[in-house]
């Protein structure tokens, strides 16, 4: 009797939590294109986490961290991914009011900020950008609501010296490098974790006459969202080198992504989830690559402890 109690025991719970697998409830966060890290990685890393609260994850495809916002904040979404600086750039009086928006984690993974340059014209680092110009320097920044326009936006922001410049908003940035190339851009920038071997980065790195400019500003480092520091400033590779060793690097600026979400449009149960799930610090497979852009800050950051 007690082994058939036990069994229909066991046979109960099962039933239970396949019936919660079953009826999990499905919730869209805002994520990035069809090929992208947010997407691909994130997204479903968090719909694993989020089972275990009977939940769902599905990611909705958009331009990026912008667009993302703009859902949220519209109550379209119950959450989105978005860089720390593209959601500090949100979080003011007039467009976050009444200071709805929330960041939850906020540290996932890794974004670099990566500004090519043409190696014959006068921008070499970043001190070039705030330097007074005959013309303003012509920086083209991927579309008008990607990741890499707002950073842009927000470190104009930060900075008030960097105002000399015109954005330029293209998605298409390899013609934008060939741009560059005949002399009608001075910069290409883009944001991305740091992967040596994407297609963009080396273009620029096996091409003669690119390189990619240093951005060394100290006072970015000291911008924060909530107690949540923005930005770092980091040695990021753009060569695979040899078995990892001697690796071209360059110095420029990292945030991070966040999941961000309107608090008045979600219920606590799943506030509570979300909250919990993006602290996890194993929430990403080891071997997808915004896990291994994590792995490039904790490497440098040991690199300088040391």
């Amino acid at each position: 009797m007690m082994k058939n109690g036990l069994i229909t025991q066991l046979t109960s719970l099962t039933l239970m939590a396949l019936a919660t697998i079953a009826h999990a409830e499905d919730i869209k966060i805002g994520a990035d294109g069809l090929n992208g890290e947010y997407t691909n990685t994130i997204v479903p890393a968090i719909s694993e986490a989020m089972k275990e609260y009977g939940y769902t994850v599905i990611a909705e495809m958009s331009a990026g961290s912008q667009e993302n916002i703009d859902n949220v904040m519209s109550g379209k979404l119950p959450a989105g991914l978005s860089q720390l600086d593209v959601a500090a750039l949100n979080m003011t009086t007039e467009n976050d009011e009444p200071n709805s928006l929330v960041v939850l984690g906020g540290r996932i993974a890794p974004e670099a900020l990566f500004c090519a340059a043409h190696k014959g014209s006068g921008v070499k680092t970043y001190d070039d950008l705030t330097d007074e110009q005959q013309k303003p320097l012509k920086i083209s920044v991927g579309g008008e609501k990607s990741g890499t326009a707002q950073t842009f936006q927000y470190l104009m922001k930060l900075d008030p010296e960097l105002k000399n410049i015109k954005l330029y908003y293209n998605t298409h940035l390899k013609v934008e490098l060939n741009r560059l190339l005949s002399d009608r851009r001075d910069l290409v920038c883009f944001i991305m974790m740091p992967n040596p071997e994407n297609e963009l980065i080396e273009l620029v790195m096996e091409h003669d006459e690119l390189f990619f400019i240093t951005i060394n500003h100290p006072e970015f480092a000291n911008a924060t969202v909530g107690k949540t520091r923005i930005y770092d400033i980091m040695e990021v590779p753009v060569t695979s080198g040899f078995f990892g060793f001697n690796q071209t690097t360059v110095k420029t600026l990292v945030t991070w992504v966040g999941v961000v979400i309107n608090e008045k449009q979600v219920d606590d149960k799943l506030l509570d989830a979300l909250a919990t799930v993006v602290m996890k610090p194993e929430l990403l497979p080891s071997n997808s690559l915004a896990a291994k852009a994590e792995q490039v800050f904790d490497d440098f950051k040991e690199k300088i402890t040391d």
